[in-house]
């Protein structure tokens, strides 16, 4: 992956500013039945299965089809009175057998102060009257990583998982997971979930002096992160929410640059009201999802140049209403419409020339 000059045009481009997206398909609505939601908040996307996995604030997690948006796997969470989880993570690891499983689901368990790795049941295979039947047999937990406090490995409110596959691709060199709620921080974890570091504290700052290299960085609700190959190396991409910015990470916690800010939030490219989701386009660049802004943005992770935005706020076709998250399958991009409780499909921008 390597971060180059812009590739954006009319097929798959960005509308105008301020236009609605150009939806290919609409999926979902309000309700309890498999296929609709009471305020989807996560997403991401199973490369082995094909399917699209959504949690939304009831405690479902369904995997849907991406071709119908029919749900064909739906289970609920074990435990939901204190709260729902708002993110979710699909990569492979080691199921509970120890076997390598390249289709595990990593579970921020936010209210409850963990993280729950699932391998999921098996996607139906019957049909009736003509429509396929979701699914409702329970997933197998795997494990589960951390408990509530604020010591190495607790969590006070975990929001996202990344995985990082060892030089195999069959073992796990590291998991990253974000919090909020007062321990705002990223956690750092080996392949056995054992803790190995953190990075981050509740606040504002930029840092020492807002120089790179700096561990005594602030957040104020880091919501999604993500690991990404950034002018050849890997970095920490952590989205922080209430501050309005994107910042970059090296493995061991070390900041690299800030993009966005408190000083600016706004509807400008490159700049985020309430960034909460994130979508890694391969190629340095990624998809943020602006609640706030209830728009998609692309941007190039080496500069922070925003290279194009997705929605306007609204009811309607194609617009947005508090937006949380958004995934990448293909050449297809997906965005939870939390507020109108649904997700939207559109034509992926094209990536960079290499």
């Amino acid at each position: 992956m390597v971060a180059g000059g812009a590739l954006l045009c009319s097929c798959g481009g960005p509308p105008p500013p301020g236009e609605p997206i150009p939806v290919t398909d609409t999926f979902g609505g309000l309700g309890d039945m498999p296929g609709r939601f009471g305020y989807p908040r996560g997403i991401d996307i199973a490369p082995a299965s094909g399917l699209l996995w959504v949690v939304d604030k009831t405690g479902r997690i369904q995997g849907l089809n991406p071709e119908t948006g029919r749900c064909e796997v739906l289970w609920t969470m074990p435990e939901r009175d204190l709260g729902k989880p708002v993110g979710l993570t699909v990569a492979p690891g080691p199921d509970e057998t120890g076997q390598w499983c390249e289709e595990l689901l990593y579970v921020a368990d936010t209210h409850y102060h963990r993280v729950m790795i699932y391998k999921p049941p098996a996607t139906p295979v019957q049909a009736r009257d003509g429509e396929a039947s979701a699914s409702r047999a329970e997933p197998t937990l795997v494990r589960t990583i951390g408990s509530y406090g604020t010591g190495p490995g607790q969590f006070r409110y975990p929001t996202d998982v990344a995985v990082v596959l060892g030089a195999d691709r069959k073992s796990i060199d590291r998991i990253y997971v974000s919090e909020y709620g007062g321990n705002d921080r990223v956690n750092i974890f080996d392949g056995a979930g054992e803790f190995v570091s953190c990075f981050g504290k509740f606040g504002a700052g930029v840092g020492e002096g807002g120089q790179p290299g700096s561990r005594a960085v602030e957040f104020d609700r880091p919501q999604s992160i993500s690991v990404e190959t950034v002018a050849g190396k890997q970095e920490v991409i952590v989205v922080d929410a209430h501050n309005h910015r994107v910042g970059r990470f090296t493995p061991e916690g070390e900041l690299v640059g800030w993009y966005g800010g408190r000083d600016r939030p706004g509807d400008k490219p490159g700049e985020f009201r309430y960034p909460y989701g994130l979508a890694s386009m391969g190629d340095g660049t990624v998809l943020v999802c602006e609640f706030g802004n209830n728009r998609v943005q692309r941007i190039d992770l080496a500069t922070g140049e925003g290279l194009g935005t997705w929605g306007r706020a609204g009811r309607g076709e194609g617009e947005l209403a508090a937006p949380w998250a958004v995934g990448i399958l293909g050449r297809t991009a997906y965005v939870v419409d939390s507020g109108n409780n649904r997700v939207l499909a559109f034509k992926a921008p094209p990536p960079r020339r290499r």
